[in-house]
């Protein structure tokens, strides 16, 4: 996910039009102690951005109140799949409240280019994608929730051209959306996923690296023979020979044994997960052994059996990490460490989450100061 150069606007004075609710109308943020559904609440404003190649490109970025967006039925957006979407959320320091920052937006950035690239659509510039999200988290700034909670931001992007003919769009609209964000999963139990041997999320020379809505309007079907057989998550395998682990719902998967952490390699068909990449780039400064590699299925189900495989977890933007404590094959249970959350999988949580509330030195360069 390197930066592309034509990518990047080399003008860096940005501006951004705000069009601003009167305070009086401005809904008041919910507390940390209130029940909030995952991206359920909007904040009181939204950023938009239309690309129109008539009127020069990519016009200038605004921040309204939030509305519906209205769009007749032969828009291309609800016929051919041709949607994008990224997620990443604000943090408010433990330390001082008034602090806060984003993680690793650039690489939210880059991902975002990759995905409307491979979905034949216009990339939107990777610097002014970082700036648009900071520029709207500081007008919503007091939504950000204390810690453990956040602020989730939703980059998308959509095609704006009506028409049933199949084509690629001309004209896209680039929008962001914000909601506060509580815990994903349970932190005090872990999950378990349903091993999926049939459909697949992805193919290699598919769209599987990319972020897009098709990917996961596939995956509903699995979610749902899932939850029927009593997990939370998928455990999705390869699609040409159903016998390689991939991901884990829509979150990258890890196994321990013993001091090593154990991922599939990224081959095309595995999203370029962003937390993946931290929690390897942690487990090596921790002192622990990574390997990036194929994974049979096959040897999972044997050394969670023997006990060879001491722990499992899915890590992802949502949920950060999630121990998998419980594997369903048909309608076979494997348990992983007794159902117990494991010593590794807290120690790399514990780092994640210190650099991302501000209670641990960010020595990696991740964070990115709002105000």
């Amino acid at each position: 996910m390197n930066s592309s150069n034509k990518n990047m606007i080399k003008n860096k004075d940005f501006k951004i039009i705000k069009n601003l609710l009167p305070k009086h109308k401005r809904k008041n943020p919910p507390s940390l102690n209130e029940n909030i559904a995952f991206g359920a609440i909007p904040t009181n404003h939204m950023l938009i951005c239309d690309y129109l190649p008539r009127k020069g490109g990519w016009q200038t970025p605004e921040i309204i109140p939030y509305k519906t967006f209205s769009m007749t039925p032969n828009s291309v957006v609800f016929h051919y799949g041709q949607t994008i979407f990224e997620g990443l959320k604000a943090y408010r320091s433990e330390s001082n409240d008034k602090e806060i920052f984003l993680f690793r937006p650039d690489k939210n950035a880059a991902r975002m280019a990759l995905s409307a690239t491979r979905m034949g659509m216009i990339p939107f510039p990777e610097d002014l994608f970082v700036h648009c999200i900071k520029e709207l988290v500081k007008v919503e700034k007091d939504w950000i929730l204390p810690s453990p909670g956040a602020l989730y931001i939703r980059p998308s992007m959509i095609p704006l051209d009506k028409g049933v003919s199949y084509r690629a769009s001309e004209t896209y609209r680039f929008f962001i959306i914000l909601s506060p964000s509580k815990s994903y999963f349970s932190t005090e139990t872990g999950i378990a996923v349903y091993i999926e041997r049939n459909l697949s999320r992805a193919a290699i020379g598919g769209s599987g690296e990319a972020k897009c809505g098709g990917n996961y309007a596939s995956a509903l079907l699995p979610m749902r023979t899932a939850k029927e057989k009593g997990a939370e998550q998928v455990l999705w395998l390869d699609s040409n020979e159903h016998k390689y682990v991939e991901e884990a719902g829509a979150m990258n998967v890890m196994f321990v044994y013993k001091n090593k952490i154990v991922t599939p390699a990224l081959n095309g068909s595995i999203l370029h997960g962003i937390t993946r990449m931290s929690v390897l780039e942690i487990a090596k400064v921790l002192g622990y052994e990574v390997e990036e590699k194929r994974i049979e299925i096959s040897q999972i189900l044997s050394d969670a059996k023997s006990g060879k495989l001491t722990e499992m977890f899915a890590c992802g933007t949502a949920a950060v990490i999630s121990p998998i404590t419980c594997l369903i094959d048909k309608d076979e249970k494997i348990i992983i460490n007794n159902e117990k959350i494991g010593d590794i999988s807290l120690h790399i949580k514990k780092n994640l989450i210190g650099i991302q509330a501000g209670t641990i030195k960010d020595t990696y360069g991740w964070r990115f100061p709002i105000v």
